[in-house]
């Protein structure tokens, strides 16, 4: 497994793998995270569409699993939760996993379940508000994109467009915002499925379904893939941010993310200086850099040259040059 040099010298001896070197922006309003048993409309990592509900009250959770590639629909866990000082939430069965919703609506958590052939964590990303206008979500997007395809997992980024109309067009390795595809291009339809739902068609295969999110000015797109064609999407998650520009006044704060590692930690930005203060539950104090706006706007690159993008809700997502993949969100 590839690690990021951020936390590399840690790794060393601590034997762990690092999270992520690059931010993105908080913001945003909505539903309130004190809410008693509020439900997120939720993705995997590995690829699984989730409902997992959070009590802030009784301090529980509980899931169920309603879309799977691992043969797990209808599948349900739940668990309580401890309070912890910075305003997340430790969910019971989940090593060194946190839970962390947002006023406006975002929450980050774990599973642990049966993925394939062992038990895993995995990070998951959710809504409880789902968009369900599609007009809503037109707009320019960088993404960020985690799959695997006959046990073979990787990570790449790029962009897609989503047309008010419906249509959506895609290019990994480049921009469309600059014009023609100078990468990978794929196209397709959106088909509401209702209650914020939306079926992603790549001509006439079902490559995933996508939820999305409108705040603040700028929107996410969280896909659950299951394109198991040799040259499709695979089977995973990609998660796309609005085009716009990196700033460090978006991105100064402290962060909570997951890897597709399963490993967890805590980190803060000042300016483009990020230092990773936790790991696993290991205080630590390393510094790091990244560039913001590289290699297009919207987009960091990390020294090691990994790539993330920003959204302005709150959310970032990471991947590594070594083809993992991280998620967070911004606690304060």
């Amino acid at each position: 497994m590839n690690t990021h040099p951020f936390f590399r010298t840690s790794l060393r001896a601590l034997c762990a793998l690092g999270l992520a070197t690059l931010l993105v922006s908080c913001g945003g309003g909505g539903s309130s995270s004190d809410a008693t048993g509020t439900k997120f409309t939720s993705v995997a990592m590995a690829g699984e569409l989730l409902d997992y509900t959070i009590d802030t009250v009784k301090l529980t959770y509980s899931y169920t699993i309603t879309e799977s590639q691992f043969g797990l629909n209808g599948k349900t866990g739940s668990g309580t939760l401890v309070r912890n000082a910075d305003g997340s939430y430790s969910p019971s069965g989940v090593p060194n996993a946190r839970v962390v919703v947002l006023p406006n609506g975002l929450m980050l958590g774990a599973v642990r379940e049966r993925f394939g052939s062992a038990v895993i964590t995995v990070p998951i990303i959710g809504l409880s508000s789902p968009v369900t206008t599609l007009s809503a979500l037109a707009a320019d997007y960088n993404y960020i994109h985690r799959n695997c395809l006959l046990a073979v997992c990787g990570a790449s980024h790029g962009t897609f467009r989503i047309n008010a109309g419906g249509t959506w067009s895609s290019c990994r390795d480049g921009n469309v915002a600059a014009g023609s595809c100078t990468g990978s291009a794929a196209a397709g339809t959106l088909e509401a499925l209702g209650g914020g739902l939306w079926r992603v068609m790549d001509g006439s295969t079902n490559i995933g379904t996508a939820i999305g999110f409108a705040s603040g000015g700028q929107n996410v797109i969280i896909l659950d893939l299951k394109d198991v064609r040799p040259a499709g999407f695979g089977v995973g998650m990609l998660v796309g941010g609005q085009q716009t520009t990196m700033t460090t006044a978006q991105t100064d704060g402290t962060w909570i993310a997951g890897t597709s590692g399963g490993h967890w930690g805590v980190f803060t930005a000042s300016g483009t200086t990020l230092t990773l203060n936790l790991l696993d539950g290991i205080p630590l104090n390393l510094p790091t850099s990244f560039t913001p706006n590289s290699p297009w706007t919207g987009l960091a690159t990390t020294g090691a040259g990994g790539v993330g993008f920003l959204a302005g809700t709150g959310v970032y997502v990471l991947r590594t040059a070594g083809g993992d993949a991280e998620i967070g969100i911004k606690i304060r």
